[in-house]
């Protein structure tokens, strides 16, 4: 930037609105600050210290950059939820190809298609779908809002759910030994904590099972409706088998024969019991 040049100025970050403005001196001291003076006549030659990085565009070029920032804003103006942005990151790399299309992981939940004819195909949705309002072509690339985003990730996930359900099915058997076992976590300075399985469970409830469950809407495949029921029942089959265990130990000294036996009744009567409910 230089004395005298004339730019397009964005008075608040939040605001699609340029004002011109001459740069009148280029600050030297860190952070870099322009002096500037707003021409309009509403402003009566105001004159004030800015962020050079609101002086986006040189006046004269405005046009072009302004319309480009304009579609911009209309594609970001959504705000999904932070676990819909992370269900279609997943979905994303899971499952559509780097060259095909990319989602930005920004909070406006946008994405970015670099080959929309296969994407079409992928997806099985239309190419005129894909490009519908308001996506629009900068760079030979389509920039595509939100809801078209969760539509792609919907679409592919229904349509190639195996990679998915293996992630899923994997998770919850790995979960089900936590909520009968409980784990034990290793934080980043190297220290374990031991959760007990009520605290494992809690953790399922708040951090995994909101993520699984909203993979499976994607793909199309509900839980059972009898989630709470079945969970509290083995809740309950859980804390008995604990009970049990504590008892054949107090007896097993006196009784070792008999406890033997009623241990492998014991381990026969548990094996195979699934902390979480089957699918549909």
């Amino acid at each position: 930037m230089e004395p005298g040049q004339r730019w397009a100025y964005r008075s608040s970050a939040a605001t699609g609105v340029f004002r011109e403005a001459v740069v009148l001196k280029v600050g030297e001291k860190r952070p870099p600050r322009v002096r500037i003076e707003l021409v309009d006549d509403e402003w009566q030659g105001e004159r004030r210290w800015v962020s050079p990085a609101r002086l986006e565009v040189l006046w004269d070029d405005r046009h072009g950059y302004i319309e480009i920032d304009r579609k911009i804003r209309a594609v970001s103006a959504w705000s999904p939820s932070r676990l819909d942005r992370r269900t279609a990151e997943h979905v994303f790399i899971k499952l559509v190809p780097l060259e095909v299309a990319e989602f930005n992981a920004d909070s406006a939940g946008t994405s970015i298609v670099h080959d929309v004819p296969a994407l079409a195909e992928l997806t099985a949705l239309s190419q005129d779908e894909l490009r519908g309002p308001p996506a629009f072509m900068h760079d030979r690339e389509l920039h595509v809002s939100w809801p078209m985003t969760e539509r792609i990730g919907r679409a592919v996930a229904a349509r190639h759910p195996h990679a998915l359900l293996s992630r899923i099915e994997q998770e919850e058997r790995e979960a089900n030994l936590e909520l009968l076992q409980g784990v034990t976590l290793t934080d980043f300075e190297g220290k374990d904590h031991v959760l007990s399985p009520d605290d494992a469970r809690v953790r399922f409830e708040q951090r995994q099972k909101p993520y699984l469950d909203k993979l499976r809407e994607w793909i199309g495949v509900e839980r059972a409706g009898n989630l709470l029921e079945r969970r509290d029942l083995l809740i309950r089959l859980a804390s008995v088998a604990a009970v049990a265990t504590e008892a054949l130990d107090v007896l097993e000294p006196a009784q070792k024969r008999a406890v033997g036996r009623l241990r492998a009744q014991l381990d026969a009567a548990m094996a195979g019991v699934d902390a979480l409910p089957p699918n549909n």
